[in-house]
């Protein structure tokens, strides 16, 4: 079986900076995979031009057997791959069930809103509790969970997190993570870009370090290696270059 997703020799920058340096990786049809590595090495760079918000200045990238570069953002959307941005991306004045509604008539699947919204709430159970609160006034994990939400509301085939815990506190972030882990048994597969190392590693099946806008080490994510080996493979990179 092919993969669900096939990026190949991937270059991509900002102006005269290069940011991605021919990067190349896979994720299969029913995998997660993790993508660890400093800020401001490529990560978010490379989930923006998966999803067609940023265009590469060179290389290939084929979901589900098809070349992207002809697709727009708005037509992956409708064909399973689903981007959740980093930082939780709302309409303040409607409420959460308004704008889990809104996600999935956007995605072309309004006609069945109502077991897309019991999906999203048997995932998220706090947001059932919210589902009449208006999302501006959640919390910012509950902002997190509507966001994720909205993503699952598209029905995903290819589910890429940027971040999904950035800035939550730890017993809150514990909390998403789970929420995440049953969003697993939701999506057949998921990129996952996480500042916390050992939740990345928990949730996915491999994992990808990306230094200085390259794969430099990847390994399944049930690997042994310790936590300072695995910052060893930081050291060194540059926090200045544009994500």
């Amino acid at each position: 079986m092919s993969d669900l997703l096939d990026i190949h020799d991937l270059t991509a920058g900002y102006g005269q900076s290069g940011v991605l340096r021919g990067i190349s990786l896979r994720v299969g049809q029913t995998e997660a995979v993790g993508l660890l590595g400093p800020n401001g090495h490529g990560k978010t760079t490379l989930l923006r031009c998966v999803s067609n918000l940023h265009r590469p200045s060179s290389g290939t990238i084929t979901f589900s057997g098809r070349d992207t570069r002809s697709r727009s953002a708005r037509d992956l959307v409708r064909q399973g791959l689903v981007h959740v941005p980093q930082g939780s991306r709302l309409f303040p004045q409607l409420t959460v069930e308004e704008a889990l509604r809104l996600a999935g008539a956007a995605s072309g699947h309004a006609r069945t809103w109502r077991d897309g919204i019991d999906q999203v709430f048997a995932v998220f159970p706090k947001l059932k509790e919210r589902r009449r609160q208006l999302t501006g006034t959640l919390s910012g994990g509950e902002r997190q969970m509507a966001s994720l939400g909205m993503g699952l509301m598209a029905r995903p085939t290819l589910l890429i997190l940027d971040e999904p815990t950035l800035g939550l506190s730890p017993k809150v972030k514990h909390e998403l993570s789970e929420c995440i882990a049953r969003v697993r048994q939701e999506v057949k597969a998921i990129i996952l870009v996480d500042g916390d190392m050992e939740l990345v590693l928990n949730l996915t099946d491999r994992y990808h370090v990306i230094l200085h806008g390259d794969v430099v080490h990847s390994g399944p994510s049930d690997t042994t290696r310790t936590r300072d080996e695995m910052m060893s493979l930081f050291l060194g990179g540059s926090a200045n270059e544009r994500n």
